[in-house]
């Protein structure tokens, strides 16, 4: 089931975990935090929503498990500074597993309603700064070579807006491409509006596309809806009567995001309930 659910809806974090940067500080990515919109900046505290993706529910009938399902969506608890609890509603009682497996798609998409603190990223890597011709290049090393990924490194144009993020493992590669605007809502602070990653491990390229709408519930900007756009790649080499092949996937679908309730103290009382229990 859980292998079933992945492949079908595409989905994938947008950066995964790249580790915590060491003492070493850098202006530019300072800069870049501060200029970056944050809802936590305008006073969110505590927040509820809903998440629905699209035809999830009627891909779940279609495994005839679980019985005539009508609505599967997801409700969402965010605490500050960084707790939340995801609930998956719809589904019958028990199939903890099955509700794992889709809480992770939802957690994946997190980051563009909640920002993780951008410097917090890299905590555990050395900073080394260096011109280029557009921008600066800031080199993220893992000097003491106990990190899955050795080294991370992030473009930022003349502007101080982040460009590209690359980070670099043994046997694999992701560089992920960003798009920022400032909007009406979000006082000329950096808003994502597209994330687009490129990861390559063999034969196969798999390019993951995130376009991110918002709304404005308080004053405060979050994503209406997120739409992945999944292109998996491969290309086979000739082998003795057989051609060099090419092989190719595309997956597409978009979770909405509806029902925002902003500091109503509705997500501190279920987390302190959840506790009870």
């Amino acid at each position: 089931m859980k292998t079933f659910l992945l492949s079908i809806l595409s989905i994938t974090t947008l950066l995964g975990s790249v580790g915590a940067w060491a003492e070493t500080k850098n202006e530019v990515i300072e800069q870049y935090e501060i200029r970056s919109y944050d809802p936590q900046k305008s006073g969110l505290t505590d927040l509820v929503f809903e998440a629905r993706i699209d035809n999830l529910t009627e891909i779940l009938n279609k495994t005839q498990t679980f019985g005539k399902l009508v609505d599967v969506y997801f409700k969402i608890y965010w605490l500050s500074p960084a707790q939340y609890k995801v609930e998956v509603m719809g589904l019958p009682k028990g199939f903890q597993e099955v509700r794992d497996d889709l809480s992770a798609l939802i957690k994946g998409k997190l980051e563009f309603i909640i920002p993780e603190k951008f410097s917090e990223k890299f905590k555990a890597y050395t900073l080394k700064a260096e011109p280029i011709a557009d921008g600066k290049l800031i080199k993220a090393i893992d000097d003491s070579y106990t990190l899955a990924v050795p080294e991370v490194d992030l473009v930022f144009d003349n502007n101080g807006r982040l460009k590209t993020l690359q980070t670099k493992a043994a046997a694999s590669s992701v560089k992920t491409e960003f798009f920022q605007t400032p909007k009406a809502w979000s006082n000329n602070k950096l808003v994502m509006d597209k994330v687009v990653s490129v990861s390559k491990q063999g034969i196969a390229t798999n390019t993951v596309t995130n376009s991110i709408e918002y709304l404005t519930v308080g004053g405060m900007g979050f994503p209406s809806k997120v739409t992945v756009k999944n292109l998996s790649e491969a290309t086979i080499p000739a082998n003795g009567k057989e051609k060099e092949k090419k092989v190719k996937n595309e997956t597409n679908t978009a979770i909405r995001f509806t029902k925002y309730e902003v500091n109503t103290g509705k997500a501190s009382r279920f987390m302190t309930e959840g506790l009870r229990r």
